[in-house]
């Protein structure tokens, strides 16, 4: 497997305290004047302290339960410091698919992911994540109409299906974490695009019936972007890790996982999330779930569906949009105000024209509408990130991070970072940080391009320890069986 150096925990503080001017340490300072209650010289006992800290905790860990989708409006302006801690840990899982996916061609394995399931979270740094992985997802490109968004390896008679991709993941919340939040969280991150842009021109091409690639559907004149639907439904058989769609593997975990937990009577969620081309599978999968009927473990109990979606582009149409409505399925929207991606397709017909152009252009295969509650962000406010900025930065999912720890509402105007996150992960993979903060540009790399010495002193990528650990030991065919989709 081809070596890589660890990222940062997401969640370390700023270590460097050169990285911050003297006018953000004053700021910093009066922050605490305000907030801080002066020290007194009353003595309190040990239990007293233990009492008041287990009550903080108490407080924190019921808001955390009052942090559902239909509480989302009233929690994002001021902004809920809980609810941002959250939606940046679903961000963060949705940056670590940026880091776990192959994207090297020079590698086998291009196109695959670099760490097993088993080890994902411990070897992206994110050891504290509160989840564990359950199931890969892989997408095949069959379709000419998404051959940019594909990436392969130059040596095409490797080990890895150069039409098969590593697509995202699913990740349960442990007991832990389901004890803190109050139910178990089934989370599916879908991947991004690691090719800049480019995949827009492959992508925005025309809308098409959900029906169409055999999706639940009550109306046929409800579609989405075609490009879209078929990095969700394409697969090739030839391939293990193809053998069913993106969405059969989809549905066939959370078929099981939802069994395993309703059985055990426990309270649970769906939590969807990506970033750019990764928001609007989230989105389009969100849909199929729901209208698929999965998010019902019995005739008692429907499990809620969240969407987090982050840069995401318009997915479908007007009816579209309605439907995700009708089945309750909550999305929110955070994008930077300046990002041109959120603004297509659709820039002419959108959920922004009249009620009767919409109801006009409804017919055609150029009408879109984004769909949910919006989280506006402006990275002119941060100011440690350069006013003008190229719009791959602009769409840069860790500076997209970076202005949602700083928001704080939109009358706040001053910016300042919640939870002290490390300002030098907004350079990871861009130049976007003023340069008097000292952090170079794309600072993470791969050690030595990957290359290690082998035994007889050649330099090579290594083999991977067995892609086999990379499939699911589940009985996909099984449940799609149940389901009448096999």
């Amino acid at each position: 497997m081809a070596a890589f150096k660890l990222n940062p925990p997401f969640d370390h503080r700023l270590q460097n305290q050169s990285l911050i001017n003297n006018q953000t340490k004053n700021n910093f300072s009066l922050q605490l004047k305000k907030t801080v209650k002066p020290f007194t010289t009353t003595c309190t006992t040990s239990t007293s302290i233990s009492k008041q800290i287990e009550n903080t905790i108490s407080v924190h860990d019921n808001r955390r339960k009052m942090l559902g989708p239909d509480n989302w409006p009233g929690m994002l302006d001021p902004m809920d410091p809980v609810l941002r801690s959250e939606l940046i840990r679903y961000g963060e899982m949705a940056q670590a698919c940026y880091e776990a996916f192959d994207n090297n061609p020079y590698s086998k394995y291009c196109g695959s992911c670099k760490v097993p399931p088993k080890n994902f979270f411990q070897d992206l740094g994110m050891d504290s994540s509160g989840y564990e992985i359950t199931s890969y997802i892989y997408s095949s490109n069959t379709s000419n109409l998404i051959p940019k968004f594909f990436i392969k390896s130059i040596d095409s008679d490797g080990p890895w299906n150069p039409m098969v991709n590593w697509i995202g993941y699913v990740a349960v919340s442990n007991d832990e974490t389901t004890t803190r939040l109050g139910r178990r969280d089934i989370v599916i991150v879908w991947r991004g695009t690691v090719t800049k842009l480019e995949w827009m021109e492959d992508l925005m091409n025309f809308l098409k019936p959900v029906s169409a690639q055999k999706l639940a559907s009550r109306d046929p004149n409800i579609k989405v972007m075609a490009g879209f639907l078929h990095i969700y439904t394409d697969k090739d058989q030839s391939c293990p890790y193809s053998k069913f769609s993106a969405r059969e593997q989809l549905l066939a975990e959370v078929t099981r996982l939802t069994k395993i937990y309703g059985q055990k009577g426990e309270k649970m969620s769906l939590t969807i999330t990506g970033h750019s081309l990764g928001s609007a599978l989230a989105t389009l999968s969100a849909y199929d779930i729901a209208e698929s009927e999965l998010d019902k473990v019995d005739k008692m109990q429907k499990i809620p569906i969240s969407v987090i979606s982050f840069s995401g582009p318009r997915v479908g149409n007007i009816r579209f949009k309605k439907r995700v409505e009708e089945l309750g399925i909550k999305v929110l929207r955070v994008f930077n105000i300046h990002d041109t991606v959120p603004n297509v397709p659709g820039v002419l017909l959108n959920e922004r024209t009249s009620t009767l152009v919409q109801r006009i252009a409804d017919w055609t295969t150029f009408s879109y509408s984004h769909i949910g509650e919006e989280l506006a962000l402006d990275h002119r406010r941060s100011p440690y990130v350069k006013e003008k900025l190229d719009f791959v930065s602009m769409h840069s999912l860790e500076l997209l991070l970076h202005l949602l720890d700083g928001y704080h509402g939109k009358l706040e105007r001053k910016f300042w970072v919640a939870s002290g996150r490390d300002i030098a992960l907004v350079n990871k993979d861009g130049d976007i940080l003023k340069h008097e903060y000292l952090i170079p540009p794309n600072w993470l790399q791969v050690e030595n391009k990957g290359l290690r010495k082998n035994q007889k002193g050649e330099w090579k990528l290594p083999e991977q320890r067995s892609i086999e650990d990379h499939l699911t030991p589940h009985d996909v065919e099984l449940h799609l069986r149940k389901l009448g989709l096999a």
